[in-house]
């Protein structure tokens, strides 16, 4: 507190001194203030649910008085909304309440995964309104117009407007360039080059983030999942495909191309007679179980990997030594990865993640025989949802510029 009562962040500091407003330094004056201010109390209250003006200040550490004008404001630009009165106390009448207006926009988040599409419609507080979901084989061929088509319809179905979209994001499998271009698809080789983060962001005439699915997944882990806290971590999206994701310093590690994690294409011996190599893509996936099994003579109907998973819970012979060739691999990778980044934890997420229990002994044994510290690995309660989870989050944080924007910071 200064000398005349005040808070010594909202009194006049002078021109001489100065922000970094938007990409360049700029004098601070009384209205940068008062916006940096503004987006203290709407972060405040998007985090705090319905909230009364002095549980504001307290939070905020501005004045009462600073928060009613605040508040006021923040009303007019339809950002907050009253959310009733609080409960009577001992003493004093009830206070009004105000809470984040989450339905002013919303935002999409996708999954083009190798074979299902995912795609949620959600508000600004990343509550789903939508959902759509479908064979990537579908929409495979105009992927850009099916996408927007496929956005247009969750539109209708949540009823919200279409120029009340703040963004997009969009998790490929593949390595995704920084504006948006897919580059060395998994399987779908037609997307190869294509622009998808620009056509489908002029289609909509909103930003559209594309991003590595491997990465978004890790996203998804690291705010809402298995990794909310850790500081360092290594994610697997283990399923049709495999890909990695990796925590450091509490972000995610994307790398200079955009490219980390994408380990599919990588070739190891096969394990045969020969001197032959195999993709882990072929290896460490459902495919790669499934061909297992059959190598060890299973004949059960086998179309996915849970099916060689209920094989073995049924004694099928084959489906055992399948699963536990399936882990000592899986292991060899994690323990790589170990060695070389140090996690506090691992995370297993993808459609594998169902099957973690089983898988589970396994891991830990080859990396007890592997490394000096073996970090705990866990599963993800996320599973198949984390790269469309993630891709919401990224999405949202396109609405956090979105909303600074409308309070002018």
């Amino acid at each position: 507190m200064s000398a005349d009562g005040s808070r010594a962040h909202e009194r006049d500091v002078g021109e001489h001194q100065t922000a970094l407003i938007g990409d360049s330094l700029a004098p601070l004056n009384q209205t940068h203030i008062r916006r940096a201010n503004a987006w203290s109390v709407l972060q405040v209250v998007r985090a705090g649910g319905a909230l009364s003006r002095s549980r504001i200040a307290v939070d905020t550490g501005l004045t009462t008085m600073t928060v009613h004008r605040l508040i006021a404001d923040l009303r007019r630009r339809r950002l907050v909304v009253p959310a009733g009165r609080s409960a009577r106390g001992r003493v004093g009448r009830p206070s009004a309440l105000f809470k984040f207006n989450a339905s002013i926009g919303h935002v999409l988040g996708i999954d083009v995964g190798n074979e299902t599409t995912r795609a949620v419609l959600a508000h600004l507080d990343g509550a789903p309104r939508a959902r759509w979901e479908g064979p990537t084989s579908e929409i495979e061929a105009d992927l850009v117009g099916s996408l927007r088509d496929k956005i247009h319809d969750l539109q209708q179905d949540a009823g919200v407007q279409p120029d009340a979209l703040v963004g997009v994001g969009v998790g490929v499998p593949a390595i995704a360039t920084v504006d948006g271009a897919i580059v060395r698809p998994s399987q779908h080789h037609v997307w190869e080059g294509l622009a998808l983060g620009g056509l489908l962001g002029s289609s909509l005439g909103r930003q559209v983030l594309v991003t590595q699915d491997d990465q978004l997944a890790t996203l998804a882990e690291l705010r809402r999942g298995a990794c909310v806290g850790v500081r360092d971590a290594v994610v697997l999206d283990v399923g049709k495909g495999i890909g990695v994701g990796i925590v450091a310093d509490g972000s995610v590690y994307a790398g200079i191309h955009s490219a980390a994690g994408r380990v599919a294409w990588i070739q190891v011996p096969d394990g045969g007679d020969g001197n032959g190599a195999v993709q882990l893509g072929r290896l460490l996936t459902a495919d790669g179980l499934i061909g297992e099994y059959r190598r060890f003579g299973g004949a059960s109907k086998a179309d996915g990997a849970l099916d060689v998973f209920l094989a073995d819970a049924a004694g099928d012979v084959a489906a055992t030594r399948a699963i536990d060739r399936f882990a000592d691999r899986l292991g060899w990778l994690i323990a790589a990865l170990v060695a070389v980044l140090d996690p506090e934890r691992v995370v297993i997420g993808g459609g594998i993640s169902r099957s973690f229990g089983r898988l589970s002994p396994g891991l830990a044994g080859r990396l007890a025989e592997s490394v000096a510290n073996p970090p705990p690995v866990v599963g993800s309660d996320l599973g198949p949802e984390a790269v469309v989870t993630g891709a919401i989050d990224a999405a949202l944080q396109i609405g956090d510029s979105w909303l600074q924007e409308r309070i002018g910071v």
